[in-house]
């Protein structure tokens, strides 16, 4: 055998992977936007900047930001409405800031006792979720300054707040971060920082959400002066366990904790009846002509509504028992997952990952691989089978540190976001076309013989390591590639887990998927004489070669289907031309592999596509999708409607499955198309920062997604990756309310 001539496949996976580090680098061009922590010897704060967005004109932006705070053990600080003392946050825009208006959001508190007061704030860390706006005209004629001759426009605020311990300090914090650290051009929308924006969500989703949204529309609230006591009375679905009440009175009295009485059956009704009593301290006594407003706690989450007073008819009947008890700690829990129990959730899901449609092709090729060259010694066959797990656990490796590196830039990721640029795509296309061609016999993977020599006694030796190591590392690199568009169980949420961490535990959960899908190779290594068993080679293995080299072609054509909504049709006809003009002439001469780098070039160059992947027809598909729209969701829920969420992308394998597994069925079709059913389509083949922003909102960071939210289920009900009909059908009727 001529060792000297044929395709060398190291400098391919070699230059595959420049290609895709640098495609991944380009496309992380985005800016994370934080201040420098400002200490005091009590407590630090900082200033977050997540996103962009539209501003409430067409002239301005409006910066998603939040104002992190950490805090002392024992200091506190507090909520708009501070209880029996205190005063809450006031933020400002220093006079030279860009900032024309803020507003500030504000989690639900805690209850904290102070010496027998009760105060409403938060402890240790809380991050308010703040609107900057800015004014765009301001922004391009921003005046010099005349010391520095460099032009303003820095985010500069004026924080201002009270902590408190045994005595309570005034302080204030000056965050300020430079123009040059955002974009040049603040007109794009998009994201600035996923971590803040992570950061910033877990708080946002404390802020309570209007009590209507779950149900509860009847509320009353009474004043008996006589007896010094506010007593509040809420209907509340039986579902709902009413904990705690946070009033909002002009004046503020100083009220002690409610004591809350168990709830009353109402007849005929879904609801149930909750009484609260407030006793007041000292004289002050609330206005009942000003408006009344409240938060309430329940184990479904925090709600906001307003009160109607009502004149006292007779004397309160008191109610007899505990007042509620004070709670201490950050507003939002620490994450307090286990790490181990996620390694090996990970671990489970990398090896389920192997069985998957994505991944079957290369298992495949890997058996047949070996029946071609079953006369390898069991020491050959091992080094084959460690090259591949090697291949799969260093591109898993390699993956990571990509991820890494686009948290570190801002910009938002995700398992599979590859797949959402076109030079990515269209190169493994192009790989995929290579791999087939080589099972057609167009060629055949070789390396150098120098390199094939290397820690070898003999050129015997060398010819079965070019075969066992070089294709089986490219293997390994090949499966890592193609799984990356699938889900599997488990594998979400090791990897939602992954992508909230910090990166030595991003890195390990990593390995433990690329361990996982490199485990049937690596269980192999144990026993290598089980390949002695494989039927021996013959004729038959070229008509197997070529079946299987067709389902490689069949994955080449989706993975150009998928390019086509992202680049214009035309762009893709010629790049699939030059890759059939390659595969018919390949044979002729080695310089026809400057073809398929030709069709790569092409892509940058190439327009969008203008499609609408949503707007493609499904013939199975019979339901009146409504676009994406997480804004929309309480509106609909609180009009009684149960809305049943897809996220979903023409990439995604698993998408597809729970398609025609699931959704297109005819039990599905017909409870997603009743009346008071909305489906709600969000589709994220290109790149969506909404569609990033709800996912990493939810703590997930791959697709599929789909979730149920109705009156029953207003937080919603989120739903495993491998959807099922009975799970499904399930969480629309408990969104209903009905169970």
């Amino acid at each position: 055998m001529r060792h000297s001539s044929g395709f060398s496949a190291y400098p391919s996976v070699i230059l595959f992977w420049v290609l895709f580090l640098v495609i991944i680098i380009q496309s992380s061009l985005a800016y994370g936007a934080k201040s420098d922590w400002i200490e005091t010897p009590q407590a630090k704060a900082r200033l977050l900047i997540a996103a962009v967005e539209d501003g409430p004109t067409a002239s301005t932006k409006t910066l998603k930001a939040g104002l992190e705070i950490t805090m002392d053990d024992g200091w506190k600080t507090y909520w708009r409405t501070p209880g029996a003392a205190g005063i809450p946050p006031k933020i400002i825009a220093i006079d030279n800031s860009v900032v024309q208006n803020i507003a500030l959001y504000y989690p639900a508190p805690l209850r904290l006792d102070f010496q027998g007061f009760q105060l409403y704030g938060y402890e240790k860390r809380v991050i308010f979720p703040l609107d900057l706006t800015l004014e765009l005209l301001s922004l391009e004629s921003l005046s010099l300054d005349p010391a520095t001759q460099e032009r303003s426009g820095d985010i500069a605020l004026d924080v201002r707040i009270l902590i408190c311990r045994e005595l309570c300090i005034p302080v204030s914090f000056k965050p300020v971060i430079p123009r040059d650290a955002l974009p040049s051009d603040l007109s794009q929308n998009g994201m600035l920082d996923v971590d803040a924006a992570f950061e910033i969500s877990q708080f946002i989703s404390q802020i309570p959400r209007k009590a209507s949204t779950a149900g509860v529309h009847t509320s009353q609230i009474q004043l008996d002066a006589a007896q010094k006591r506010v007593e509040i009375q809420l209907q509340l679905p039986k579902t709902m366990q009413l904990l705690d009440l946070f009033p909002e009175l002009t004046p503020e009295p100083e009220l002690d904790a409610p004591i809350i009485a168990a709830p009353q059956a109402i007849e005929d009704s879904t609801d149930q009846l909750w009484r609260a009593q407030f006793p007041i301290q000292r004289k002050r006594l609330p206005s009942e002509t000003e408006p009344a407003h409240l938060v309430i706690r329940t184990q479904q989450g925090d709600f906001s509504l307003n009160v109607d007073w009502q004149p006292l008819q007779k004397a309160l009947t008191l109610i007899k028992g505990n007042p509620v008890t004070a709670s201490h700690g950050s507003a939002v829990s620490e994450p307090n997952t286990d790490l181990w129990l996620m390694l090996l959730m990970a671990l489970v899901g990398g090896f389920i990952l192997n069985f998957m449609p994505c991944v079957l092709p290369v298992l495949s090729i890997k058996v047949l691989h070996l029946i071609k060259h079953s006369e390898l010694s069991q020491g050959q066959i091992r080094r084959s089978f460690i090259a591949t797990a090697a291949g799969i656990v260093s591109s898993f490796m390699l993956l990571a540190a990509v991820l890494i590196a686009l948290k570190a830039s801002g910009q938002a990721i995700g398992w599979g976001i590859q797949f959402q640029q076109p030079l990515f795509i269209g190169a493994l296309a192009l790989i995929v076309v290579a791999f087939a061609g080589n099972l057609w016999g167009l060629f055949e993977f070789r390396l150098p013989l120098w390199v094939a020599q290397i820690g070898n006694k003999s050129h015997s030796t060398a010819a079965h390591n070019e075969h066992s190591l070089t294709s089986s590392f490219a293997q390994g690199v090949l499966a890592t590639l193609l799984a990356t568009p699938c889900s599997a169980p488990f594998l979400g949420t090791a990897i939602g887990f992954a992508f909230s961490q910090d990166n030595q535990s991003l890195l390990l959960i990593f390995l433990a998927l690329g361990v996982g899908l490199a485990l049937p190779y690596l269980l192999m290594t144990l026993k290598p004489t089980w390949v002695y068993k494989l039927p021996k080679p013959g004729r038959w293995m070229l008509t197997l070669k070529r079946v299987l080299g067709t389902g490689l072609l069949i994955t080449a054509g989706w993975l150009f289907w998928v390019l086509s909504d992202l680049i214009v049709l035309t762009g893709v006809v010629a790049i699939i031309s030059l890759a059939l003009l390659w595969w018919l002439l390949i044979k002729r001469h080695r310089l026809l592999w400057a073809l398929p780098i030709i069709a790569l070039a092409l892509i940058p160059w190439l327009p969008p596509s203008t499609t609408n992947t949503l707007a493609v027809e499904d013939a199975e598909d019979t339901l009146s999708w409504v676009a994406f729209e997480p804004s929309r969701i309480d509106a609909y829920v609180a009009d009684g409607h149960v809305v049943f969420i897809d996220i979903t992308a023409r990439w995604c394998v698993t998408c597809m499955a729970n398609k025609i597994a699931v959704i297109n069925t005819d039990p599905i079709q017909q409870a997603l198309s009743a009346e008071g059913v909305v489906p709600m389509r969000g589709d994220w083949t290109r790149p969506d920062s909404v569609i990033s922003q709800y996912l990493s909102d939810h703590q997930r960071f791959g697709i599929p997604f789909n979730a149920v939210y109705g009156p029953g289920a207003p937080n919603g009900i989120l739903l495993g990756e491998i959807l099922s009909k009975a799970a499904l059908l399930s969480a629309i009727e408990r969104a209903k309310g009905l169970n």
